[in-house]
C-alpha cells in the first residue's frame, strides 16, 4: 500500500468517489450514445428502412444538438442549480434513449436522437460543476479531473463494444434501452449521494446569444457531417459551412455586448486554456476518426461480424481503463505540458503503426496493437488536457467550464471524421483510378499517415501553448540619489567632453 505524501494528498473519502461514480457514469452514457449507432446503424438501416443520408443524419442529431446547447446548459445550471439541473437532464436523456429504443419510423429516431442531446447538453455541464463541489480545491480536483477527461473517449469505446455485442445477441433497440436503464438508476441515486451545489443565481439569460451560438454551432456540425456524402464542393457543405462562419462571428460580437454574456470573452483569452481545448478536441477526434475507419476496414476488408469488430476494441478500452487509474499522479507529478506534449507523441507512434505499418502490410496484429498504443497516447492527452482547460477557473464559471469542454470534445468527432473520410476517400478514389486492387486499403493507410504529421505538429503547439506563466517580477523602486552620488552626477555632467 502506497502511504507516500503525494498518495495521501491525492485520496479521497470513499463516499467522495462514490459521487465520482455517479457523475462520471453520466458522462461516461453521454459520451456512450455518441457512437452507439457505429454498431446499430447497419441493423437500423435495414429494419427501418434508411437511406444513408437519414443514418447519418440519425447519428449526427444527437451530436448537433448537444454541442449546440452546452453554452446555454451551462448558464441554467447556475440559474436552476447544479444537481437539480442535472437531473433534468438526465432524466429528459434517459426518456428520449426509451423513445429511441421503441421508434416505430426513422422520423421518430431522428426526433428521439435530438433530445438525447438536448438532455446531455443540460446534464453535461451540471455534471462538471457537482465534481469541483464534491473535490475540494488541490491535488484530489486534480486527479478527478484527470480522470473525468478518459470518460469521453471511454465512453465511445464503450458504446461501439456494447452496441456490436447487443446487435449481434439481441437487437439494436437494445443499444439504446440500455442506456435509459443505466440513466434511471443514476436518477435512483442523485438524492441521496450528490451534494445540491451552491443556491442558485437569478442570473439573467442572454436568450439571443444562446440562439446565435446554437444555430452556429449546429450549422457549422451539419456541414462538415455532409462532406461524407456530398464532398467538399457540394453547396450542402459549403452553404452552412459558410452561414456558420457568419452566425458564430456574430455570436462572438453579440457576447462583447451584453451584461452577461453567455461566454464572456476573457475566458479563452488565456493561451494556456485555449491551448488545452485543442487538445480536449483532438483526443476525442482522432479516437472516433480510428474507430470509423476501422470498423470500415474490419468488416469491408476483412470480413469482420458487428461482433468481431467490437470485440477489436476491447484492449482499447481496457487500456484507457488503466489509464485511468494512474492519470492524476502522472499529471499531478509531471504537469500538464510534459503529460499532453507525450500523449501526442504516443498518439503519432499508434498512428503511424496503424497506417503505415499494419494497413501497408496487411497485418492485423499491427493494427491491433497500433490501436492499443493510440488509447494510452489518448489517454494521457485527455487527462492532461481537462486539467489545463479548467485550472484556474473561478467556481462560479465551474458550470461555464464544463460546457466548454464538453463543446470541444463534442467537436473534435464531427471535424475529424469529414476530414478523415474525406481524405482516405479522395487517395482511393485516385489510387482506383490507377488500377491499385488495394486501393481502399492504401486509402485507409493514407488517412491515418496524414492524422500521424498532424499530431506531430501538435506536439510544437502544445510545447509552446502550455507551457506555465512566468511570474511577474516585482519592479524595484528607484531610489533618489544620495548625497555624494549627486555630486558625482553632477561632476560628470559638467565635465566637458
Amino acid at each position: 500500500m502506497d502511504d507516500s505524501p503525494e498518495a495521501r494528498a491525492l485520496a479521497a473519502p470513499p463516499n467522495t468517489w462514490v459521487r465520482f461514480a455517479i457523475l462520471g457514469a453520466v458522462q461516461l452514457l453521454l459520451n456512450a450514445s455518441v457512437s452507439v449507432t457505429f454498431a446499430a446503424g447497419p441493423a437500423m438501416q435495414r429494419e427501418l428502412g434508411l437511406s444513408r443520408i437519414d443514418l447519418i443524419l440519425d447519428s449526427a442529431a444527437y451530436g448537433l444538438s448537444f454541442s449546440g446547447l452546452l453554452l446555454l446548459g451551462g448558464r441554467l445550471t447556475d440559474r436552476i442549480g447544479q444537481r437539480r439541473l442535472f437531473t433534468r437532464g438526465t432524466a429528459l436523456f434517459a426518456a428520449a434513449s426509451l423513445a429511441a429504443a421503441l421508434a416505430p419510423t426513422s422520423h421518430t429516431v431522428l426526433a428521439a436522437r435530438f433530445l438525447q442531446g438536448c438532455g446531455a447538453a443540460l446534464a453535461a455541464p451540471a455534471a462538471m460543476a457537482l465534481l469541483r463541489v464534491v473535490f475540494p480545491e488541490g491535488r484530489a480536483r486534480a486527479a478527478a479531473l484527470a480522470r473525468w477527461g478518459l470518460l469521453a473517449s471511454l465512453g465511445a469505446a464503450v458504446g461501439i463494444v456494447l452496441s456490436g455485442a447487443l446487435v449481434t445477441w439481441l437487437t439494436w433497440r437494445w443499444s439504446f434501452g440500455l442506456l435509459a436503464a443505466a440513466a434511471v438508476a443514476v436518477l435512483a441515486l442523485t438524492p441521496r449521494s450528490l451534494p445540491t451545489g451552491p443556491a442558485p443565481v437569478r442570473v439573467p439569460v442572454d436568450l439571443v446569444g444562446a440562439v446565435l451560438g446554437t444555430l452556429a454551432l449546429s450549422t457549422l456540425g451539419y456541414g462538415f457531417v455532409m462532406v461524407g456524402p456530398h464532398g467538399w464542393a457540394a453547396a450542402q457543405v459549403l452553404a452552412p459551412l459558410a452561414l456558420g462562419a457568419v452566425l458564430l462571428a456574430v455570436f462572438a460580437a453579440a457576447q462583447r455586448r451584453v451584461r452577461a454574456p453567455l461566454l464572456p470573452p476573457g475566458f479563452l483569452a488565456s493561451r494556456r486554456r485555449a491551448t488545452a481545448l485543442v487538445c480536449a478536441l483532438l483526443g476525442p477526434a482522432i479516437g472516433a476518426s480510428t474507430a470509423f475507419l476501422l470498423a470500415l476496414y474490419f468488416q469491408q476488408v476483412r470480413g469482420y461480424s458487428a461482433l468481431q469488430n467490437a470485440l477489436a476494441f476491447i484492449p482499447y478500452s481496457a487500456m484507457l481503463l488503466g489509464v485511468g487509474f494512474v492519470a492524476g499522479r502522472i499529471v499531478a507529478r509531471h504537469g500538464v505540458r510534459a503529460v499532453a506534449v507525450g500523449g501526442l507523441a504516443v498518439i503519432a507512434a499508434g498512428l503511424f503503426l496503424i497506417g503505415g505499418v499494419g494497413l501497408r502490410t496487411g497485418s492485423t496484429p499491427c493494427v491491433l496493437a497500433g490501436l492499443v498504443i493510440l488509447s494510452a497516447g489518448i489517454g494521457t492527452l485527455m487527462s492532461a488536457a481537462v486539467v489545463g482547460a479548467v485550472s484556474g477557473v473561478p467556481e462560479e464559471q465551474s458550470a461555464l467550464a464544463g460546457a466548454v469542454v464538453n463543446t470541444a470534445i463534442l467537436a473534435g468527432p464531427t471535424i475529424s471524421l469529414a476530414l478523415i473520410t474525406s481524405a482516405a476517400d479522395a487517395r482511393t478514389a485516385s489510387l482506383m483510378a490507377a488500377g491499385d486492387p488495394a486501393a481502399t486499403t492504401s486509402g485507409y493507410a493514407f488517412a491515418f499517415e496524414a492524422a500521424c504529421v498532424v499530431f506531430l505538429l501538435a506536439i510544437g503547439l502544445a510545447v509552446y501553448g502550455l507551457a506555465p506563466s512566468r511570474p511577474v517580477r516585482p519592479v524595484r523602486p528607484v531610489r533618489p540619489p544620495g548625497p555624494r552620488t549627486a555630486d558625482r552626477q553632477a561632476e560628470r555632467s559638467s565635465t566637458p567632453a
